[in-house]
């Protein structure tokens, strides 16, 4: 149903709108196909197209399509439409159009996925757009909206909030506007058909006449040329010749009256389908979340990644500060010697501490350094390449995140040289001479698989020895099983993400096989057909 300009006004006047732009839009289907193609009048300042072959349609006959289809058709090319139902027209005032460009849009993100139709195969396989000329109704048929104030980022709580309570509080308007228009359009069609109805009525008893008049009048001339022709009178046959011919005349008037007539009849026809149908009249307001598959989806893998981002950096942090605490530990412990060499040379213990402070401080400002790179550039261009391999984004902008870095940092300083200050504490508090001889080795105590005495005599030396090793050195024993367990968390994730982002071959043949129903009120049964076929 087209926009009049009461409707374009009403749009226009809605509250915490900035920009209101009309557009025409119509499904086809490509000529001696089941592909259907959403076509569209070319977009001004919102949903913009990005041109990646040839140029912009400019004349009635010119059309840009999907870039998708770029493989299929070359630039110069013709591509012809159907209407894709019996009846029906395709809303274009051409049928065949002359392809000059291919491109992409931000009104279909998605590769893959461009929204679904009732025409044939029943899911677009690309879209087109053509001048506003080259539609056959003056009238738009579809809005493009942008909000005045939109608070917060896309995807972000606070927009979706604000676009959900703004779209709400519109459709509350046009559903006001709604029935002002059904009830004018009921009013129009009422005394359309009421005119007809007498109309029809009245033509069809004069043509009824004069069908009577001009069959009598033709026996009338059969009798008369049969008995002219009879007394051999030519100038009575002549005459009645020219009277064949005036009658001839009248006749083929009243057929194209007659051929009027039906055609009256079946616009009256239509006029009382289109009144049965105004109750499904409306207007309908939607969010980019409505009606871009594409946008919706990248939000909901963005949502997944996020998700990802909280949890699994927690996870990093923990390994790096148990390896860092326990690299530090074990490199002063290795360093005792040294230690007490200095301490007996008479440097004092903040001068044999800064040695350890200042390599632990350069270690945590360089791993925060490669890890920002990482994590801020290097790796967010590989997962967004990864996630968009199925949509039509080119550029990743990219955020400094400061306050992630500045916590990285803290959190390095904190396992490096805290750790390195309590080792060096605690041996600096030993007496050079002492601080120069080896570290004795801990007390060995009995473990308790050495109490199941079947179980250990089985064992082998090697074995034995690593158990016993493990139960000594538990923050080692610790360490190496959250290193394995977040290893293996890490592989099946990342196996995870891989299938996810591919579609199971089921599913594709799930949608080969699928139907789409769609109910007509005048159907006597319910039948279903193969997908895209009417039901009746």
């Amino acid at each position: 149903m087209a926009l009049d300009a009461k409707d374009r006004q009403t749009v226009r006047q809605l509250s915490g709108i900035k920009t209101a732009e009309f557009g025409h839009t119509t499904d086809v289907v490509i000529k001696d196909s089941r592909h259907a193609l959403r076509i569209q009048s070319n977009p001004q300042t919102l949903s913009k197209l990005t041109i990646t072959k040839g140029r912009k349609a400019k004349a009635a006959d010119e059309i840009v399509l999907s870039d998708k289809l770029s493989g299929k058709y070359k630039l110069g090319q013709h591509v012809s439409f159907t209407s894709g139902k019996t009846g029906s027209t395709t809303g274009l005032e051409k049928q065949t159009y002359k392809i000059v460009g291919f491109a992409t849009s931000t009104a279909f993100l998605k590769k893959d996925s461009l929204g679904s139709t009732s025409l044939g195969s029943g899911t677009l396989y690309g879209f087109g757009y053509v001048t506003k000329s080259a539609f056959s109704s003056s009238k738009p048929n579809v809005a493009r909206l942008a909000f005045t104030n939109p608070k917060g980022q896309a995807y972000s709580t606070s927009y979706e909030h604000h676009a959900k309570t703004l779209t709400d509080k519109l459709q509350k308007k046009l559903n006001a506007r709604n029935k002002t228009r059904v009830a004018d359009l009921r009013t129009e069609l009422n005394d359309k058909i009421s005119s007809g109805d007498s109309q029809i009525q009245t033509n069809e008893a004069a043509i009824e006449t004069a069908s009577t008049q001009l069959n009598a009048a033709q026996q009338q001339l059969s009798t008369q040329l049969a008995a002219a022709k009879t007394a051999n009178n030519a100038t009575a046959v002549a005459q009645i010749d020219a009277k064949q011919q005036a009658l001839d005349q009248q006749t083929a008037a009243l057929k194209s009256k007659q051929t009027a007539l039906a055609t009256a009849k079946s616009d009256l026809a239509e006029a009382k389908t289109t009144r049965k149908q105004l109750g499904d009249v409306t207007f309908t307001v939607e969010s980019r979340n409505d009606y871009n598959d594409g946008y919706n989806n990248y939000g909901e893998d963005a949502q997944r990644i996020d998700v990802l981002g909280r949890s699994f950096p927690a996870f990093f942090f923990l390994i790096a500060i148990l390896v860092s605490f326990t690299t530090m530990q074990r490199m002063v412990e290795e360093k005792r010697i040294e230690m007490g060499i200095m301490r007996a040379l008479g440097y004092s213990t903040g001068e044999v501490m800064r040695e350890f402070l200042v390599y632990s401080v350069t270690t945590a400002v360089t791993g925060t350094v490669l890890g920002s790179v990482l994590g801020l550039v290097v790796l967010p261009r590989i997962i967004f390449n990864a996630y968009t391999a199925n949509f039509n984004f080119s550029t990743l902008l990219l955020a400094p995140h400061l306050g992630y870095v500045a916590v990285s940092l803290v959190l390095a300083l904190a396992s490096t040289v805290l750790a390195s200050w309590l080792a060096a504490r605690s041996s600096l508090k030993i007496i050079p001479a002492e601080l120069m001889l080896p570290k004795p080795p801990a007390n060995g105590s009995r473990i308790l698989l050495e109490r199941i005495k079947p179980l250990w005599r089985k064992m082998s030396f090697s074995y034995k020895v690593t158990a016993r090793n493990l139960f000594r050195y538990k923050g080692r024993m610790f360490m190496t099983i959250i290193g394995v367990a977040g290893a293996t968390a890490l592989m099946i994730t990342g196996f995870g993400i891989r299938d996810s982002l591919n579609t199971p071959g089921l599913f594709i043949e799930f949608q080969k096989s699928s139907v789409i129903p769609r109910f007509t009120r005048d159907c006597a049964a319910l039948v279903f057909h193969p997908l895209g076929a009417p039901i009746c």
